[in-house]
């Protein structure tokens, strides 16, 4: 629990909303899904299929279909959000930053490449990469070092060879550039700042409809007041300035988008009052995202944005010494990764041990081999091995183990914990089986049409769990010692494209309450890491305990985890006595 804060959180996702297109209508399928993923822990999205789980993985990774419909929302990685990130920035994320590891191993590999190849190929990509990007950085810092100081050219030259040099020589050179540097950047922000202030305030651009097209013509002024703010010579860059303009023309696409929906809805209402065939709540939906929504959300983000400004460039005084050492030691790093060479012969040795790393026996034969001259398992192995060549730091895990027989789910389950703790890996574990996770995770989402109806950690999951969908779930989860017929869940989940009104689980949930039917349910928090959105927590509802295969279970893991704490109590005992 101690790596629960807001330095270690690693990813946001912020009231995502995603729908997609279809001859029939849009499916809703995540509607408002908000959670946080933390360093070194596990996060188990658990759902029926059509739950919309995959969805909002697909949206981390930025693979969704062409037809999507990014209604609303933030997925915010290391400062950026990669919903409003172009593919060429995405592509530097996705795969190095943020892998992932499909149900079907066989929809991840070429089946007539040798997996040896497709191993080494995405750390071929993933090195050219690094040393592409230490190259321009390095020449950048060695530019604007000699750009104050021409004649430390020899002391700059010694530094990008690798060779020793007294750093005091330099300093003196690096705080002129980093004084210089934090002193346009300032002088840029309040530019930057005063542009944004008379489009919000004097031209009121995103309020009215008429004024919001207009934003085109002054975003290439706005793209010649960001770059000089962005021009940081940090390491890390200001990931919100750095998407600012990207922002701002995703929100003109957007805007573009709901005219266009506009006017088909208002032609197929048109055509509906002319044909009086069709019932009127197949085109009596709203907008998707109308353009007043896409204009206040771009208001309130450019608001934010300034406040950025002021806070973080025009009101604050930086360290010139501390940054004129970070930036020496920058240099030094890309100089030296720069001058790296990709060797085939390393690439292979890594490859190698990346297949033992997974499990895979011989891999010094294996890796010549083709995907279908290995079971559905190894497949599976070999897709983790590829997913971690490039060293990610997220792991999206979508149904893994589904296709595979239960011993092998088991042995894929503990490789991936183990390897999560062996590479301090975050992970996004998907499944509908709740069984699965359950000495895995360390957090839980229950998901439902699209929604999150109940989230905690594994514990307040299994053992407190509030949302009759999560009873539900536990109800038809198989254990060694369940003597009863399993419950099945009643009914079939609803119709995306006509979310139902107030709570969606409401039809399938013997414990449902008119209110149900009519209002949807706020998030009820039960502790301080557990929350669940269902009226049975409201004060004035009847109090309703979780069924009898519910407590039975919750006693049979408590025994269960009793034991477990007590054989490794016995064992840390045997340790310490042998040492």
């Amino acid at each position: 629990m101690s790596n629960i804060n807001e330095e270690n959180k690693i990813l946001s996702v912020k009231n995502l909303r995603v729908s997609f297109w279809t001859n029939n209508g849009t499916v809703k399928a995540v509607r408002g899904v908000s959670f946080d993923l933390y360093r070194g822990r596990t996060l188990a999205i658990v759902g029926e299929s059509g739950s919309g789980k995959s969805q909002t993985s697909r949206a981390i990774m930025g693979i969704l279909a062409p037809n999507k419909i990014i209604e609303e929302g933030e997925i915010l990685y290391d400062g950026r959000d990669i919903l409003r990130l172009k593919e060429e920035e995405l592509t530097k994320i996705r795969g190095s930053k943020i892998a992932m590891i499909f149900q079907d191993p066989m929809s991840s590999l070429n089946p007539i490449m040798k997996v040896g190849k497709q191993i080494t190929e995405a750390m071929m990509l993933k090195k050219k990469s690094t040393i592409r990007e230490n190259k321009k950085r390095a020449a950048f810092l060695e530019k604007t070092l000699l750009k104050y100081d021409p004649s430390a050219k020899e002391s700059v030259l010694k530094v990008r060879k690798g060779e020793e040099v007294d750093s005091s020589l330099l300093l003196d050179v690096a705080k002129q550039a980093v004084a210089h540097n934090e002193s346009s950047i300032k002088e840029a922000a309040i530019k930057l700042k005063e542009k944004l202030s008379s489009l919000l305030e004097d031209t009121d651009i995103f309020k009215e409809a008429s004024s919001f097209p207009s934003l085109q013509k002054e975003l290439h002024a706005i793209e010649l007041l960001v770059k000089p703010v962005e021009n940081h010579l940090d390491d890390k860059k200001d990931d919100l300035v750095f998407t600012f303009v990207i922002a701002l023309e995703y929100y003109l696409s957007e805007y573009k988008k709901s005219l266009a929906r506009e006017k088909e809805e208002a032609k197929k209402k048109e055509k509906h009052l002319d044909a009086n065939s069709v019932k009127e709540r197949a085109w009596a939906s709203e907008i998707d995202v109308s353009k007043e929504a896409v204009q206040e959300r771009a208001k309130a983000y450019v608001k934010s944005f300034l406040e950025h400004l002021e806070k973080d460039y025009i009101s604050k005084e930086a360290d010139v010494n501390e940054k004129a050492k970070k930036l020496l030691e920058s240099y030094a790093f890309s100089s030296k990764e720069a001058l790296l060479r990709i060797s085939k012969k390393e690439l292979k040795e890594k490859a190698i041990a990346l297949l033992g790393e997974v499990g895979i026996k011989d891999p010094e034969k294996r890796i010549k081999q083709y995907p279908f001259e290995f079971s559905g398992g190894m497949r599976q192995r070999i897709v983790i091995a590829i997913a971690l060549s490039s060293d990610p730091e997220i792991l999206i895990c979508d149904e893994p183990t589904t296709a595979l027989d239960v011993t092998i789910q088991a042995q894929i389950l503990d490789m991936i914990n183990e390897l999560k703790e062996k590479r301090h890996l975050s992970v996004i574990f998907i499944t509908h089986n709740l069984g699965v996770v359950a000495n895995m995770a360390d957090d839980i989402a229950i998901m439902y049409a699209g929604k999150i109806v109940e989230k905690g950690t594994a514990d307040d999951i299994f053992y407190h769990p509030a949302h009759p969908y999560t009873w539900a779930l536990l109800s038809s989860m198989p254990d060694l010692e369940t003597k009863d017929r399993l419950d099945s869940i009643p009914g079939t989940p609803p119709n995306m494209i006509l979310p139902p009104k107030g709570d969606a689980f409401a039809a399938r949930n013997k414990y449902a309450m008119q209110i149900d039917f009519e209002e949807e349910p706020p998030f009820f928090d039960i502790s301080p890491t557990h929350k669940a959105a269902t009226w049975l927590l409201d004060p004035r509802a009847p109090k309703v305990k979780p069924p009898k295969a519910v407590t039975d279970r919750i006693k049979r893991f408590a025994k269960l985890n009793a034991q477990r704490e007590k054989e490794e109590e016995k064992n840390g005992k045997e340790k310490e006595d042998q040492l």
